[in-house]
């Protein structure tokens, strides 16, 4: 799984804004790519397709940030837990993006 951006700064955010971030990925491997689970804070909504991502294949993961209950500047990770595993193991690989922003009251 690698990525176009990793990480976003939205610097300086307004409390109670909303931004919208796509993450775009692509199936650097050479077997399909599945996602189990992307777990943010409450204040991330994440909008993602949960299918086989096939190798060479590249797929989105939509994160809209909500500024409401934030009061200082701080970053967000997203974790990305996958149904794939390191080789030789049945340990889940773990795949972490994250957003950072500034408050502005």
């Amino acid at each position: 799984m690698t990525f176009a951006q990793r990480s976003f700064d939205l610097g300086k955010v307004k409390k109670g804004e909303k931004r919208s971030l796509t993450y775009t990925f692509t199936n650097q491997g050479d077997q399909p790519l599945e996602v189990d689970l992307i777990s943010a804070c409450d204040c991330t909504t994440i909008d993602f397709n949960y299918k086989p991502y096939q190798p060479g294949e590249s797929g989105v993961i939509k994160v809209v940030f909500d500024s409401a209950e934030k009061d200082e500047a701080e970053t967000i990770d997203i974790d990305i837990l996958l149904k794939n595993t390191l080789p030789g193991t049945d340990i889940p690989i773990i795949e972490r993006i994250e957003y950072s922003f500034d408050i502005v009251k």
